[in-house]
């Protein structure tokens, strides 16, 4: 029996809906062009037409997977972050619009002191995962030299691959090992006048708390932040001189949870001149600075 395309999204609205999907009807519209490879305006223009067989079985398949809550971006393959999309797969975490605070500040100090000495700058990414950080500085900045970090080979793979799609394969050096450490063999060792980091921050305690849509689908490595939420800020900390230029700065972010006790961490550590802190739009703090 054939379905034309209004009746397939009628049929998954509904089925999207009953599993608490919000905005069933837009996710509907978003899994169905994506299998068709067609924009949602275009989709919309094909109401009448009848499915092919394939695609409505596939359609059925992925509305199932999204009705169990599966993440709409390892369904699609794809997440736009800083305006550009993205591939994403399991093996990494899902960008997050909060993320885009790190970049803004980043660009931001980094513009500024290019404009003030007029010179190149080295830019590390501590956890880099897809490779969103990295490869969105290294588009917006063509005279840095990036530099990104993750202990998941699997993950840089991907990283590698969102990198060759904006023609960034020979500008971004990618290493695997857990951050600081996957330097330590480079001679002259490398330093860097920004390091910007998105690490796990999630607390055991909290990681029992997810909602099911990230704790059944999203690499747990890339949440587990330790007893305390705060093992990935003190392993940077604890090597971070022996790879700074002078007046270097640190960018990491935070959960809206965090901005004391990350606050702390900088402070205690001895290393910066100045700390501050940052708040996302939804006035939570999301981001802690360090300048040496």
């Amino acid at each position: 029996m054939k379905i034309t395309v209004k009746e397939a999204l009628k049929w998954a609205s509904f089925c999207l809906h009953e599993a608490g999907i919000d905005k069933s009807r837009a996710e509907a519209e978003l899994l169905l062009a994506n299998i068709l490879s067609l924009d949602r305006l275009r989709l919309l223009t094909t109401q009448e037409d009848f499915l092919a067989d394939s695609d409505y079985s596939k359609y059925k398949n992925t509305v199932k997977r999204r009705a169990n809550h599966e993440p709409l971006a390892y369904i699609t393959g794809e997440k736009y972050f800083y305006g550009r999309p993205f591939v994403i797969r399991q093996e990494v975490l899902i960008p997050r619009p909060e993320t885009e605070l790190l970049v803004d500040l980043a660009l931001r100090w980094a513009k500024k002191k290019a404009d003030v000495e007029q010179s190149g700058l080295r830019i590390l990414d501590l956890g880099t995962g897809s490779g969103v950080l990295a490869i969105t500085l290294a588009l917006e900045l063509p005279y840095a030299e990036v530099w990104a970090i993750d202990i998941a080979p699997a993950a840089l793979n991907l990283a590698g691959q969102n990198a060759s799609r904006y023609n960034l394969g020979k500008r971004i050096i990618f290493l695997q090992g857990s951050y600081f450490d996957s330097l330590k063999s480079l001679q002259p060792q490398p330093r860097f006048n920004l390091i910007v980091s998105n690490p796990p921050y999630i607390s055991q305690a909290e990681l029992d708390k997810l909602p099911s849509s990230v704790a059944a689908f999203e690499p747990r490595a890339a949440l587990d932040g330790g007893a305390d939420g705060l093992d990935s800020y003190r392993a940077i900390l604890k090597k971070l001189a022996n790879y700074t230029e002078p007046q270097a700065m640190l960018m990491v972010e935070i959960s809206s949870t965090q901005g004391q006790a990350v606050t702390d961490l900088f402070t205690n550590s001895g290393l910066f001149r100045l700390i501050g802190s940052r708040q996302d739009l939804a006035n939570h703090p999301r981001v802690i600075l360090g300048l040496l």
